[in-house]
């Protein structure tokens, strides 16, 4: 299982704790676009999914969105493992902390 006890938000969806630690090609059918989404106050997502989705050769997208503006998120990176997500992830869950709770 995928853990997720670093994020501190409202979590809205997840699917993504499910992952494991084994190869992402042998879970490729878990591997969509709706992995995970965690809410911050108002105004702020966090959103994890994988594109293209069930590819093996896609990655993890990690996206922090204003507003639903989903054509313009405030950050968006990439992660090709597992290892890779958990520091996107970090990075973007200090991002969100920053945002939600400035003056």
């Amino acid at each position: 299982m995928f853990d997720l006890s670093l994020l501190t938000g409202n979590i809205r969806f997840d699917d993504l704790s499910s992952l494991s630690d084994q190869p992402l090609a042998r879970q490729l059918d878990a591997l969509k676009e709706d992995l995970l989404q965690v809410e911050y106050g108002e105004h702020w997502l966090l959103d994890v999914g994988w594109y293209p989705e069930f590819a093996e050769h896609g990655a993890f997208r990690v996206a922090v969105i204003k507003d639903q503006d989903w054509q313009q998120p405030l950050s968006s990176e990439q992660a090709h493992s597992l290892g890779q997500l958990r520091d996107c992830l970090a990075r973007a869950q200090g991002m969100l902390h920053a945002l939600h709770h400035r003056p």
